[in-house]
């Protein structure tokens, strides 16, 4: 298992500033994800955070959307990315809050809740691209 740096809001998590939320845990990774959930359950879009491998130069990153129902997975490394691939039309785009920053992704890479959160398992298990993740090789 590896530790992981999360990136949800602009708010100090310590005395020095810094705005990362460090997860160890399973446990500690399901309540921040339910957290940010509750927390923006009545926000006009739902919100992303950012993943990367805590303590690791050029880290593989996670860009995660958490809805209601829905959410993504983008996944970026030096030698691949990707994305969650759901059924929604890929002309169609969904928007998402970053740090109170608006973003749009295409609709397709909408996938239930439940895939969402068992790709950050993934990540966090072996900090490597989720199996939920389809692969794009980078050249």
């Amino acid at each position: 298992m590896v530790a992981l740096d999360i990136w949800y809001d602009q708010t100090p998590k310590d005395d020095e500033g810094n705005v990362v939320i460090c997860v160890n845990t399973a446990a500690e990774l399901d309540e921040l994800i339910d957290r940010i959930i509750a927390e923006t359950a009545d926000h006009a879009a739902p919100s992303m955070i950012q993943v990367a491998l805590s303590g690791v130069k050029r880290s593989p990153a996670l860009e995660v959307g958490l809805g209601k129902q829905k959410g993504f997975i983008g996944y970026s490394s030096r030698t691949e990315g990707g994305w969650t691939v759901g059924d929604g039309d890929p002309n169609a785009v969904v928007d998402y809050v970053y740090m109170g920053n608006h973003s749009e992704v295409p609709a397709s890479v909408e996938v239930p809740m439940s895939t969402v959160r068992r790709g950050l398992h993934e990540f966090l298990a072996a900090g490597a691209r989720p199996s939920v993740v389809k692969s794009d090789e980078l050249s």
